[in-house]
């Protein structure tokens, strides 16, 4: 499951702000709730991930590519 789920995640990240808020909040319970098996290795990594950067990145994006955003 490692990479399809780090690259979900990751997608999640980039395009949905409430996702990458309650990952702020509680990385471990987003995880659980959301779905999200890492292996201890992927979690040490993960968690280390400049939110914020992503946030940027977010903002970059055409609306109709984020969760939330106007669909095509």
């Amino acid at each position: 499951m490692g990479q399809d789920s780090v690259e979900r995640f990751l997608g999640r990240i980039i395009t949905d702000d409430v996702f990458r808020e309650m990952v702020k909040t509680s990385f471990v319970e987003t995880c659980i709730k959301e779905g999200f098996v890492f292996t201890k290795k992927e979690m040490e990594i993960l968690r280390k991930l400049d939110l914020d950067k992503f946030k940027i990145l977010s903002e970059e994006l055409d609306k109709s590519l984020r969760r939330g955003g106007m669909r095509l």
